[in-house]
């Protein structure tokens, strides 16, 4: 008898649903010996139609929860009561349609559930994106109390007889716990990045932007929140000799928001007359395969986060498109950054390190070492993992 396997995603922004479908393309792509049942919120249906279209098959079977328990979804609530809510629809899917194991997506908040709420009818696994065990200097108390809680509560959630595996993103964690705590549950995943090629010349998506010639790129890419060190980049800029600013171009890719557009634009006013660095913007979200000619045609990638927890498919896409990362030493994206030589360390000489990449001709990162870390962060070994695993008895 086929197996069913029920994958539970309630959330359809952000990474989310390219997490999910890189794995139900590619168990599509293969003969595995179990069925899927996904259940999403009703909004997926129509926020990513195509995920959809190119998935269907009748081994893979779309769930949706009702909408009277998504607008209860949507209510604030705190993370343990979201995780309560999360857990009880999960158990109830999972009891409906007689799951023999589910995958939660997304296991990090749903971990004090799993210990305190009722047992699942089902054997479960899933993917922890923020273990924080190990890379994270804690400065203060309270972040040193979370450090201790999140440490313990995971260690207990590894105890459980329910939970089958853990797949985390963290390949330092998991060395930890497969030492340290002789745990054997807990599995690295790569993280799930398609590459597409492009379609037109650099110089060509250069015209296309309005890049001035002989100008060194920076890039900012993604979804422009306050995380992502836009303030501290736009500081930097005013500090940078006038005169060598003209060597420079911001380049900013992605939907703001909005009160983190209002701040920059506050500061760009500022900044007009104290720099010639071309600051350039794409406002709007950019489809997977529009992606990457954004990265080819710049110099440098700047993941300036603050205090940034787990990982970045910004890490991967500079890596595959050779260019190098410039990120603070923190957590483990810095870590990734010095180990695998994918960019510069950024300390607090931010104005400086701009100026000097401007200026010199400075090598950094090494190339070979980024093609091989894109190479094991592609999409199909992620997937292939998670699906193996499943399989297994």
């Amino acid at each position: 008898m086929t197996k069913n396997i029920l994958i539970f995603e309630p959330d359809a922004s952000g990474h989310h649903s390219g997490y999910l479908y890189h794995l139900i393309i590619n168990y599509l792509q293969n003969n595995y010996n179990f069925k899927l049942l996904v259940l999403v919120a009703p909004n997926f249906f129509t926020e990513h139609p195509q995920i959809i279209e190119k998935t269907i098959s009748k081994n893979v079977v779309w769930l949706s929860f009702s909408e009277e328990e998504y607008q209860r979804w949507l209510q604030p609530k705190s993370v343990l009561q979201r995780a309560n809510f999360e857990w009880k629809l999960f158990c109830q899917y999972a009891k409906t349609y007689n799951a023999h194991e589910g995958l939660l997506m997304y296991i990090d908040y749903l971990q004090l559930a799993i210990l305190t709420q009722t047992p699942p009818p089902c054997l479960i696994s899933g993917i922890l994106f923020r273990p924080t065990l190990v890379n994270y200097h804690a400065d203060s108390w309270k972040e040193k109390l979370n450090h201790w809680r999140k440490a313990l509560i995971l260690k207990q959630v590894l105890k459980q007889k329910v939970v089958r595996h853990i797949f985390n993103l963290d390949p330092f964690a998991t060395q930890f716990i497969q030492e340290k705590w002789g745990s054997k549950k807990v599995q690295f995943l790569p993280d799930p990045v398609q590459i597409y090629p492009s379609q037109q010349s650099i110089s060509d998506t250069k015209t296309l932007l309005g890049i001035e010639r002989n100008r060194t790129v920076f890039l900012i890419f993604g979804f422009l929140d306050s995380r992502k060190g836009i303030s501290d980049v736009m500081n930097a800029l005013e500090a940078i000799d006038k005169e060598k600013s003209k060597k420079g171009t911001l380049l900013l890719v992605g939907p703001w928001e909005e009160s983190e557009r209002q701040k920059f634009d506050n500061q760009l006013d500022t900044l007009k007359n104290k720099t010639y660095f071309q600051i350039l913007l794409v406002d709007k979200f950019i489809p997977d395969e529009e992606i990457q000619p954004y990265f080819e045609i710049t110099d440098y990638v700047l993941a300036l986060y603050d205090k940034h927890i787990g990982m970045s498919a910004i890490t991967v896409r500079a890596a595959a498109a050779q260019k190098p990362l410039l990120t603070y030493d923190f957590g483990l994206m810095g870590k990734m950054v010095s180990e695998h030589e994918l960019g510069l360390i950024v300390k607090q000489d931010l104005p400086d390190t701009i100026e000097k990449l401007l200026t010199e001709n400075v090598e950094v990162g090494n190339k070979q070492k980024m093609k091989q870390y894109a190479d094991l962060n592609r999409a199909e070994n992620y997937a292939k993992v998670i699906l193996e695993a499943l399989e297994s008895n």
